[in-house]
């Protein structure tokens, strides 16, 4: 099994077990909900945060020359990776986060949120980036210096967004 598999099924177990530890914890201590208003932004955000992981995904199929499911064997540098270095994690972290507002309750959210942006920025800063360092070199140096890890500028978020995505 590949090792992209392999990080995609502890992210499953991750969240899984982040999900269920919130569920219970809220109806353990019985925690008052989210306003409907909130919850439904919690469901929003969730839909939003869908088109770009499905754009990512799409673009490092078409550019990326994938070895096996989720690797790949060239350095993508356009569209939302030209906003910021990883735009996939980003975006799931969005998600998580609207998920935990969905769910509507503190303890649900708390127990997704946290343990997912500590999973995304450990995995980032401790595996991910050194990998690619080693994999592209001195290009993903260049690529690393100019653009930001997590928080890209919005205006260029949305600016790709609203364009469709080549060869689609």
């Amino acid at each position: 099994m590949s090792v992209c598999r392999v990080r995609l099924i502890l992210w499953l177990l991750l969240t899984a077990t982040t999900v269920i530890a919130g569920l219970l914890t809220d109806s353990l201590l019985h925690t008052r909900s989210f306003p409907i208003w909130l919850r439904l932004a919690g469901l929003g955000g969730m839909l939003i945060a869908h088109f770009p992981l499905k754009r990512t995904g799409r673009l490092l199929s078409l550019k990326g020359k994938p070895e096996v499911w989720g690797c790949t064997t060239r350095l993508i540098t356009d569209d939302l990776y030209q906003c910021v270095r990883h735009p996939h994690h980003f975006f799931i972290g969005i998600f998580m986060i609207s998920l935990g507002l969905a769910l509507g309750h503190m303890g649900s959210f708390l127990f997704i949120t946290v343990p997912q942006w500590f999973w995304i920025l450990g995995f980032l800063v401790l595996v991910e980036e050194k990998e690619l360092a080693e994999k592209f070199g001195s290009e993903y140096e260049t690529y690393r210096r100019s653009v930001p890890m997590l928080i890209g500028h919005p205006g260029c978020l949305f600016k790709v967004l609203a364009t469709p995505l080549e060869g689609t």
